[in-house]
């Protein structure tokens, strides 16, 4: 991107000399949250020379925004939420030298992701042997994460048009489809006339895994007539079999990315060997036993770059999942060099193996780069089809980082991540609303080289599953699944659940459990799948949000009870889980309803049998959370009851320390 980009910082030196860094084009924002009664604060770092900040508003997934005020003040309080949901900002400044932008998805003890959708993989014929048990683990890592999973071996000969005719059989079959993840060096699809990069040698077709994830539009190979660029890959012409289209036809509609070692030669190591590697660390980081220092470093070789700033995607989405004061501005690969940061970003003039003021890609085998989620920004390397490529080095460095993208053009916006989701979400969020739900969106937004590599279904947070699994069953009665405690300290509970084939969708059977046991009593007779998670209630810096550790499962024939007459009150009578308890201060009441709806009490009474404290419970939905204050009662016992007319009230003992 060298000579591209000095002619611009030629053309853009006024602007330069007022906005000395890309963090001035970055809202950096965070959100404090409280229960009862419900509330978000939001709170972020002033932009030098901003007369004032405009906050919006909207929910999840809506494809507009609605406008709540205008501050001179670098804070925010949004009384208009409740608990156990979740809501988007969006802030801007006005005034100073151009308009700064942060967004925020921040939570009040968002609900669990239980079933997160079906999810295709696609593995090159090549590991289908060589890394079979590697695979095996990541299809079970994958099913214990929420998705139900399916998977075709695919040779890396198939040309792309057939492999999409596979992936549009199974979305046209099973509607809930939500992801594709391609295992290895299947066909690269190449699209467009286009050079995001800014080089003239470098205008043609470039990699397009996109085109894997529109199911609807239609992609031509009959237009494009561009052989001058310098890498035969990216001439064009009709009838190559490369398409002709620089944004995809269709909006997208499927999360994609790639994990794939073809051509690497600069890690001595096999694609099996890199493959294996990878897939080690991934299982790792999601089963929390990896040492991750929840930070970020910043290595800006750019700065504003005539307000392009391609480094404020860091500054911009970073600080809601760890905390502004979490990021460093340092350099890439020494610094990740001893200690393994969840998030980094680095940016210079590229070439297809290097970025100037952080290296060359044999610099993350030699100096054994660490880290999870990395984005990078220069000339050439997001063509990353190429021997060595700078983009796929920090996932093939002895202990591999886990995704690497190209952001700047266009921008990337993750901040979904922070409440659970993963970055598969944050991938299609960028393809198909980069540049209009969410600005700025930056040069070529929503164009076909958008492409994550690396494992689409990571997220940010991780708790140490449950222990070893045991199923008794006893003819005619059921069975009993019992397992040993995470040994994560701050686990709430557990969820049970049943599927009746192999990495098919769980149901869920149980509400939160504090125990390590459930029976299970109904259901059809034959072989099922018992999963167990465990929950943690997290907090970061957008909030809270009920987190999921990954399943430990197994299997069993199980007979059931014959029917009997249902008990349909007892089948509906809420239950209610309390935590801390003992407590002193914040008491959180976890609600599952049973599917009873109404309004109701909870009442919470001392050994005389006096209620000291009550609230109102509005079962509308079925989890939700009240905290109550109990910080002026003596300590002592209690007893908590949850009354919901037409049922059998939950009653649960409480100690005030």
């Amino acid at each position: 991107m060298k000579k591209l980009l000095l002619t611009t910082a030629a053309l853009c030196t006024g602007s330069i000399a007022f906005a000395q860094t890309a963090a001035d084009y970055a809202i950096q924002v965070e959100a404090n949250v409280r229960v009862a009664p419900a509330q978000v604060t939001l709170n972020w770092k002033r932009i030098s020379g901003a007369s004032s900040y405009t906050i919006q508003k909207k929910a999840k997934g809506a494809p507009a925004w609605s406008i709540l005020a205008s501050t001179t003040d670098s804070f925010y309080i949004d009384n208009s939420v409740a608990s156990d949901s979740a809501y988007e900002y969006k802030i801007f400044s006005l005034g100073g030298i151009a308009s700064a932008f942060g967004y925020i998805y921040a939570g009040i003890n968002n609900p669990a992701t239980h079933n997160r959708g079906s999810l295709l993989i696609l593995c090159d014929t090549l590991f289908r042997d060589s890394c079979a048990t590697e695979v095996a683990r990541l299809m079970q890592d994958l099913s214990g994460d929420g998705w139900s999973v399916m998977r075709h071996d695919v040779s890396r000969s198939v040309p792309d048009s057939v492999v999409k005719k596979m992936i549009r059989a199974d979305y046209t079959a099973r509607p809930d489809l939500k992801a594709v993840l391609i295992l290895g060096h299947i066909s690269v699809p190449y699209s467009g006339d286009l050079n995001p990069d800014g080089h003239a040698d470098h205008l043609g077709a470039w990699p397009a895994d996109v085109y894997y994830a529109d199911m609807s539009g239609t992609w031509t190979d009959a237009t494009i007539n561009d052989a001058a660029a310098a890498r035969p890959e990216n001439q064009n012409i009709p009838g190559d079999g490369k398409w002709d289209q620089n944004n995809p036809p269709a909006p997208p509609v499927l999360q994609v990315s790639r994990i794939d070692f073809n051509k690497m030669p600069a890690f001595l190591k096999t694609e099996a060997g890199l493959m294996k590697s990878y897939l080690n660390k991934a299982h790792a980081y999601k089963t929390g036993t990896l040492t991750v220092s929840h930070k970020a470093v910043v290595d800006d070789n750019f700065g504003a770059f005539g307000g392009e700033a391609f480094a404020a995607n860091a500054w911009r989405n970073y600080p809601v999942m760890i905390g502004r004061n979490n990021i460093i501005s340092g350099d890439l690969i020494t610094t990740m060099k001893d200690s393994a940061y969840q998030w980094s970003y680095g940016c210079g003039g590229g070439s297809y193996t290097s970025s100037s003021g952080i290296g060359v890609s044999a610099d993350f085998a030699a100096k054994n780069f660490k880290g999870i989620f990395v984005m990078m920004f220069g000339s050439y390397f997001a063509d990353w089809d190429v021997q060595n490529n700078f983009l796929r080095a920090p996932l093939c460095a002895p202990e591999p980082a886990l995704t690497s993208c190209w952001a700047g053009r266009p921008n990337w916006y993750l901040h979904h991540m922070a409440m659970g989701e993963n970055i598969g979400y944050s991938v299609l969020t960028t393809q198909t609303m980069g540049g209009s739900v969410y600005v700025p969106g930056g040069y070529m937004a929503q164009a076909v080289h958008v492409a994550l590599m690396g494992d689409l279904s990571l997220r940010t947070d991780y708790i140490k599953p449950a222990g070893s699994l045991t199923i008794t069953t006893v003819p005619d009665k059921g069975a009993t699944i019992s397992w040993t405690a995470s040994p994560d300290p701050d686990v709430i509970g557990y969820y049970v659940y049943r599927t009746d084939s192999l990495y098919g969708t769980y149901t869920r059977l149980s509400h939160l459990l504090t125990g390590t046991s459930y029976r299970d009593t109904t259901g059809v007779n034959g072989l099922h799948y018992f999963m167990v998670r465990p929950c943690k209630l997290q907090a970061n810096p957008s909030g809270t949000y009920y987190n999921l550790g990954l399943g430990i499962s197994d299997t069993a024939t199980v007979s059931y009870p014959k029917p009997a007459a249902i008990n349909e009150i007892a089948l509906r009578t809420p239950s209610m889980i309390c935590f801390p308890n003992p407590a002193n201060s914040i008491l959180t009441v976890h609600v599952n309803t049973n599917g009873v709806r109404g309004t109701g009490r909870l009442q919470l009474s001392d050994i005389n049998g006096r209620t000291v404290m009550s609230e109102t419970v509005y079962a509308d939905k079925e989890e939700l959370s009240v905290s109550l204050n109990i910080s002026s009662l003596s300590a002592a016992y209690y007893l908590l009851t949850l009354d919901i007319p037409g049922t059998k009230p939950a009653v649960q003992k409480i100690v005030r320390q």
